[in-house]
């Protein structure tokens, strides 16, 4: 649900902010790439990542409480579906500089949801990122001699992303205020589920050996 949804605001925020949110390797080079093509978008690129980096501190403190570790991360996902359920709002409500407002809720929820996926320390799932998972995939096949552990988690976190990002595009281009608050709705609903802790599924996220 996470990576769906991490997909589909990727494509809501290229598409209608001109960054990313949540994928800061893209949003460098973005800069770089508009820098030299005199295309600037320095000023929203950088505040996009300074407003990740916020979400990220603010993540790694919040991890390192007396919690566990289901519960934490529980927490943390269902803050992420809130902030992005503001943003949905700001958006709708249409108030002035409603694009800053909605890029650094977006970028400062994304920065906490990669501290609540890595704090979850789900394998090739703590940062879904399509060229890792790629690698992976094909390093660690029968092809290349690997023992192919992984392939379906794999297939599945590609196309989660790859599906994401299609219907946050399609969702967009119909309304953007409805597609980020269906995001948030999916991120709240997975937090949601990890509180439910007689679920079998979830169990295993208590058996982790911490960070």
């Amino acid at each position: 649900m996470v990576t769906v949804a991490m997909g589909a605001l990727d494509a809501i925020s290229l598409t209608h902010l001109q960054v990313f949110t949540g994928y800061m390797t893209a949003t460098v080079i973005l800069i770089a790439v508009h820098l030299v093509s005199a295309q600037s978008i320095l000023g929203p690129g950088l505040l996009a990542i300074t407003s990740y980096l916020v979400g990220a501190a603010l993540g790694g403190r919040l991890v390192r409480r007396a919690h566990s570790r289901r519960r934490t991360v529980a927490d943390l996902l269902m803050g992420v579906g809130a902030l992005i359920l503001a943003a949905a709002a700001v958006w709708w409500i249409d108030m002035v500089g409603r694009y800053y407002v909605t890029l650094v809720i977006m970028a400062v929820a994304m920065g906490l949801q990669t501290s609540a996926t890595r704090h979850a320390q789900v394998t090739d799932l703590t940062l879904p990122a399509a060229t890792l998972l790629l690698h992976g995939l094909v390093h660690d096949s029968r092809l290349a001699g690997g023992p192919a552990r992984g392939t379906w988690r794999r297939l599945a976190a590609i196309f989660g992303l790859f599906g994401g990002a299609v219907l946050g595009a399609w969702a967009s281009s119909r309304s953007v205020p409805i597609a980020i608050a269906l995001v948030g709705l999916t991120i709240t609903g997975a937090g949601f589920l990890l509180y439910l802790r007689d679920h079998p599924l979830l169990e295993r996220l208590e058996n982790v050996s911490p960070l």
